[in-house]
């Protein structure tokens, strides 16, 4: 059960590291939230994406693919 949890926890980080990579691409210079990138995957059930969105944008940004932005207090990504 555990094993199968942590495969379903990778699979999901994959499609949302694709969902910020995309979005990133889309939004070429322009910066964009953490809730967009939710709302991309799941419009209804978005919120609950954010901390899982947040977790994988550090490891985009620890690898060189992303950056992170202030705006006023919020959370921003931008890609490098």
């Amino acid at each position: 059960m555990f094993l199968s949890n942590k495969l379903s926890a990778m699979v999901y980080a994959e499609e949302i590291k694709k969902a910020i990579l995309t979005l990133a691409e889309e939004c070429g210079s322009n910066s964009f939230y953490p809730a967009d990138v939710a709302r991309k995957i799941d419009k209804e059930n978005w919120r609950g994406l954010i901390q899982q969105v947040n977790m994988v944008a550090d490891v985009l940004i620890r690898e060189g693919k992303l950056i992170i932005e202030n705006c006023n207090g919020l959370t921003k990504f931008k890609k490098i």
